[in-house]
């Protein structure tokens, strides 16, 4: 291989491409001739009747779980809510839930409805002898529950 230098001076000086006579002045009405006049539309969701149902079924669907899952509204359980039940019926519920007068006695409802002398009267009247000793037996023993 020959390792001759080339110099730019020594390369001859002619374009290798050539344009057809009148090429650029004939080229925007080419480019105009190939965009149509209106462009084509394509609507964005193509719509069936398979879709129709998909969507009837999934809002049957949300309604249905709206309906199941939303609960409902408790009215207003009136002026006197209890007034119903008798005195036996809520001592026997207590009972039953292992709830005694001294955990009663921590609330401030209770301990409100008790400041009137006429509660505790009331209160201490439907007591049996028995019970009512035993109570105060126990209050002796555990000061520290009242």
């Amino acid at each position: 291989m020959d390792k001759k230098r080339i110099r730019l001076d020594d390369l001859k000086r002619e374009t290798p491409f050539s344009v057809p006579e009148g090429y650029f002045d004939k080229l925007p009405q080419m480019i105009q001739a190939r965009i149509p006049a209106e462009p084509v539309r394509k609507p964005l969701v193509s719509w069936s009747w398979q879709r129709s149902v998909g969507l009837a079924a999934a809002s049957a669907l949300i309604l249905v779980l709206v309906w199941v899952t939303v609960p409902e509204r408790q009215g207003s359980l009136g002026q006197e809510p209890l007034s119903d039940i008798s005195n036996a019926s809520i001592i026997s519920y207590l009972e039953d839930q292992d709830i005694s007068y001294y955990d009663l006695s921590e609330h401030k409802v209770v301990q409100k409805a008790f400041e009137s002398d006429s509660t505790v009267l009331n209160y201490l009247d439907g007591l049996e002898d028995d019970v009512l000793r035993q109570q105060l037996e126990e209050a002796m023993v555990a000061p520290e529950k009242i």
